[in-house]
């Protein structure tokens, strides 16, 4: 059985890569430390952190934090276009999340911009929260 945060992982790249705008960008699973200005655009998912609650004496409010994060080239306008890929993300991973019936909202969103020596690079950063409750964890059955 596959992992819930890898399932919302998989589910938000997969809603990502297939929009237009964003199909030709190399989407690791993995985000390496560093990305290459060859390797741009790039856009990765990731959970970073899970808080967790008791609801009942058999069941768990999960948070996990996801974050989906664009590094791309461009001119003096490259926080503008990550501006807008800030808007359709959002509502792309708000729908595709909240179609399996699991509470979702963009928490926080950053944007830096640099130089790589030759050209601006833009980085959009954004953090949705997704609650779900699930099973309390348990140990599997002996033989």
């Amino acid at each position: 059985m596959t992992h819930y945060r890898s399932e919302i992982r998989a589910l938000a790249r997969a809603a990502l890569t297939a929009h237009p705008r964003f199909a030709a960008f190399t989407a690791p699973k993995v985000w390496p430390g560093t990305v290459d200005a060859d390797s741009l655009p790039v856009i990765g998912v990731l959970t970073p952190q899970d808080s967790s609650r008791m609801e009942t004496m058999t069941s768990t409010e999960r948070k996990p934090l996801m974050q989906v994060a664009v590094r791309r080239k461009g001119g003096d306008d490259v926080e503008d276009i990550l501006d807008d890929d800030s808007e359709l993300i959002e509502a792309i991973v708000l729908g595709a999340i909240r179609a399996q019936n699991r509470f979702c909202f963009l928490r926080e969103t950053s944007v830096v911009s640099n130089t790589d020596g030759i050209q601006n690079v833009g980085t959009l950063v954004m953090t949705f929260e997704i609650t779900t409750v699930r099973p309390e964890a348990t140990l599997p059955a002996g033989p």
